[in-house]
C-alpha cells in the first residue's frame, strides 16, 4: 500500500466510479477488455458464468445501490458502502479491501466534518482544531455488515515503467442500517467537537449532524465522465494534502522517525486510492 491522505478537504462524501457506457473493447481470455492494455483476465465466480463486471457492481460504483440490494436481498432502506483494494494475490486483496473500508469511511467522515466546520464555524482556528481532531478520530464500524466480496484479476502496463503487471482488485460491500450509520456519525463527532475551543462553536458543530447524515447517506448516480473527473480530482487532492501533512510531521521528528513514518505511509495508507485509479483504467 502507498500513502493515504491525513486530511483531504473534498466536496464529495466518497467518490464512486462509473462502469456504464464503456468504450469499444477487445477480447482477452474470453473477456471484453479495453484497448489501453488494461485487461480483466479472471474474476469471482467465473466458473458459475458470473460476468467480469456484473450489473450490480457497475451501478454500485456509479452511486446507485438498487440493483445490488435486489440481487443480494438487502433491505431498500439500508445504506450501502464499499471498500476497495489492490494486491498481488487474491487472498491479500480480499483482506486489504476490508481494511481499506475502514480507511475510506474515515476519509469520508473527515472530509465532510472539516468541510462543515469551515462553512459553519467560519473561523480558521476552529477549522484547524477540527481538522486536527478529525485526523485522530476513530470510526466505529459497529453494525456495518459485510454482504459480499468481488475480485478481479487485472493485467496492465505500469504507467511509469511500461512493464506488464498483474494485480487483484477486490470490492468489499457492506450494508448499514440508518440507525447504525447515524451512530457512526455521532461517535465520530463526539471525538471531534471537544477540540473546538469555544462552547458556542461546539454547539453549532453538533447541530450539523443532520447535514452530515444527509450528505453521507444519500446516493447520487454519476455519469461516466463526471465520475472519472471526480475520482481523478479526489486522488490528486488527497495526495497533495498527504504530502503536506507528512512534510509537517517530519519537520518535527528525528530522522529515524521520519524514515519510519514515510515507509509506513508508502506501505499501508494509500492502497485504496491506487485501487480506485486502477479500477478506473479497467472500467472506463
Amino acid at each position: 500500500m502507498k500513502k493515504m491522505s491525513l486530511i483531504a478537504i473534498l466536496a464529495s462524501s466518497i467518490v464512486v466510479l462509473s462502469l456504464s457506457g464503456c468504450a469499444t473493447t477487445k477480447a482477452t481470455v474470453g473477456v471484453d477488455t479495453k484497448s489501453t492494455e488494461t485487461n480483466i483476465v479472471d474474476w469471482s465466480n467465473r466458473n458459475l458464468d458470473v460476468e467480469a463486471k456484473p450489473e450490480w457492481l457497475k451501478k454500485l460504483v456509479c452511486g446507485n445501490s438498487d440493483v445490488f440490494k435486489s440481487e443480494f436481498g438487502v433491505d431498500k432502506s439500508s445504506i450501502v458502502k464499499y471498500g476497495i483494494a489492490t494486491a498481488k494475490t487474491r487472498d491479500a486483496s480480499l483482506s486489504a479491501s476490508r481494511v481499506n473500508y475502514n480507511a475510506m469511511r474515515a476519509e469520508e467522515l473527515k472530509t465532510k466534518v472539516v468541510s462543515e466546520a469551515a462553512s459553519t464555524l467560519n473561523d480558521e482556528g476552529y477549522t484547524e482544531a477540527t481538522a486536527n481532531a478529525a485526523t485522530l478520530a476513530k470510526v466505529d464500524l459497529s453494525g456495518h455488515e459485510l454482504v459480499t466480496q468481488f475480485w478481479q484479476k487485472v493485467e496492465y502496463n505500469d504507467k511509469e515503467t511500461d512493464e506488464k503487471k498483474t494485480e487483484y482488485i477486490c470490492y468489499s460491500v457492506y450494508k448499514i442500517s440508518k440507525e447504525n450509520w447515524l451512530n457512526t456519525l455521532k461517535g465520530y463527532l463526539s471525538q471531534v467537537i471537544p477540540s473546538i475551543p469555544d462552547s458556542k462553536a461546539q454547539v453549532k458543530m453538533a447541530n450539523t449532524i443532520q447535514s452530515l447524515y444527509n450528505d453521507t447517506a444519500k446516493e447520487v448516480e454519476k455519469s461516466e465522465a463526471d465520475a472519472k473527473a471526480a475520482i481523478q480530482a479526489q486522488v490528486e487532492m488527497a495526495r497533495i494534502e498527504a504530502e503536506k501533512e507528512i512534510a509537517k510531521a517530519q519537520a518535527s521528528q528525528p530522522v529515524v522517525v521520519q524514515q519510519t513514518s514515510s515507509s509506513q505511509s508508502n506501505d499501508s495508507n494509500f492502497n485504496w486510492m491506487d485501487a480506485l485509479e486502477l479500477a478506473a483504467d479497467v472500467i472506463f
